[in-house]
Protein backbone atom coordinates (compact mmCIF):
# COMPACT_ATOMS: atom_id res chain seq x y z
CA UNK A 1 0.00 0.00 0.00
CA UNK A 2 2.88 2.44 0.56
CA UNK A 3 5.00 1.48 -2.06
CA UNK A 4 7.96 -0.53 -2.62
CA UNK A 5 8.50 -4.19 -4.48
CA UNK A 6 5.75 -6.74 -4.69
CA UNK A 7 6.69 -10.01 -3.74
CA UNK A 8 5.32 -12.34 -6.16
CA UNK A 9 6.32 -15.72 -3.69
CA UNK A 10 5.66 -16.25 0.08
CA UNK A 11 7.77 -17.31 2.44
CA UNK A 12 9.27 -20.60 2.50
CA UNK A 13 7.00 -23.62 3.91
CA UNK A 14 9.57 -24.86 6.75
CA UNK A 15 9.70 -21.04 8.01
CA UNK A 16 6.28 -20.54 7.70
CA UNK A 17 5.62 -23.83 10.17
CA UNK A 18 8.19 -22.69 12.23
CA UNK A 19 6.45 -19.20 12.53
CA UNK A 20 2.96 -20.91 13.17
CA UNK A 21 4.34 -23.53 15.69
CA UNK A 22 5.79 -20.31 17.50
CA UNK A 23 2.53 -18.55 16.98
CA UNK A 24 1.02 -21.20 18.86
CA UNK A 25 3.06 -21.11 21.58
CA UNK A 26 3.15 -17.36 22.32
CA UNK A 27 0.56 -15.95 21.01
CA UNK A 28 -3.35 -14.95 21.45
CA UNK A 29 -5.47 -17.84 22.38
CA UNK A 30 -9.01 -18.19 22.96
CA UNK A 31 -11.48 -14.97 23.33
CA UNK A 32 -7.97 -13.01 22.70
CA UNK A 33 -7.57 -14.54 19.36
CA UNK A 34 -10.81 -13.81 17.99
CA UNK A 35 -9.98 -10.28 19.16
CA UNK A 36 -6.96 -10.03 17.36
CA UNK A 37 -8.25 -11.82 14.42
CA UNK A 38 -11.31 -9.54 14.26
CA UNK A 39 -9.59 -6.23 14.68
CA UNK A 40 -6.36 -7.06 12.52
CA UNK A 41 -8.95 -7.70 9.57
CA UNK A 42 -11.01 -4.57 9.99
CA UNK A 43 -7.62 -2.24 10.40
CA UNK A 44 -6.41 -4.02 7.23
CA UNK A 45 -9.63 -3.35 5.73
CA UNK A 46 -9.84 0.31 6.91
CA UNK A 47 -6.27 0.71 5.24
CA UNK A 48 -7.16 -0.68 2.00
CA UNK A 49 -10.56 1.12 2.29
CA UNK A 50 -8.41 4.67 2.49
CA UNK A 51 -5.97 3.16 0.03
CA UNK A 52 -8.50 2.66 -3.05
CA UNK A 53 -10.83 5.72 -2.42
CA UNK A 54 -8.55 8.01 -0.15
CA UNK A 55 -11.26 9.88 2.41
CA UNK A 56 -14.15 9.57 0.62
CA UNK A 57 -14.10 5.70 1.62
CA UNK A 58 -14.36 6.03 4.90
CA UNK A 59 -18.03 7.03 4.39
CA UNK A 60 -18.32 3.43 3.66
CA UNK A 61 -16.48 1.74 7.21
CA UNK A 62 -19.66 0.73 9.17
CA UNK A 63 -19.80 2.53 12.52
CA UNK A 64 -18.53 -0.40 14.72
CA UNK A 65 -15.26 -0.59 12.32
CA UNK A 66 -15.12 3.26 13.09
CA UNK A 67 -15.04 2.77 17.01
CA UNK A 68 -12.16 0.24 16.86
CA UNK A 69 -10.20 2.04 14.11
CA UNK A 70 -10.48 5.49 15.94
CA UNK A 71 -9.19 3.59 19.45
CA UNK A 72 -6.21 2.19 17.24
CA UNK A 73 -5.28 5.50 15.63
CA UNK A 74 -5.55 7.57 19.18
CA UNK A 75 -2.94 4.52 20.89
CA UNK A 76 -1.61 3.40 18.61
CA UNK A 77 1.70 5.25 16.71
CA UNK A 78 2.73 2.93 14.16
CA UNK A 79 -0.66 2.34 12.63
CA UNK A 80 -1.61 5.90 12.67
CA UNK A 81 1.54 6.61 11.17
CA UNK A 82 0.91 3.79 8.42
CA UNK A 83 -2.35 5.42 7.85
CA UNK A 84 -1.04 8.62 7.65
CA UNK A 85 1.30 7.66 4.82
CA UNK A 86 -0.91 6.04 2.81
CA UNK A 87 -3.56 8.62 3.16
CA UNK A 88 -0.52 11.49 1.51
CA UNK A 89 0.53 8.98 -1.12
CA UNK A 90 0.28 11.40 -4.59
CA UNK A 91 -1.93 8.37 -6.22
CA UNK A 92 -4.40 8.60 -3.67
CA UNK A 93 -7.61 9.42 -4.85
Amino acid sequence: MVGGELKTEGMPRFVGNIVASVMRAVGPKGVNFARYSLDYHLLRNYLHVIDEWGEGGKSMVPEYATTIVKKYLETDTSFRELAERIQSKPDSC
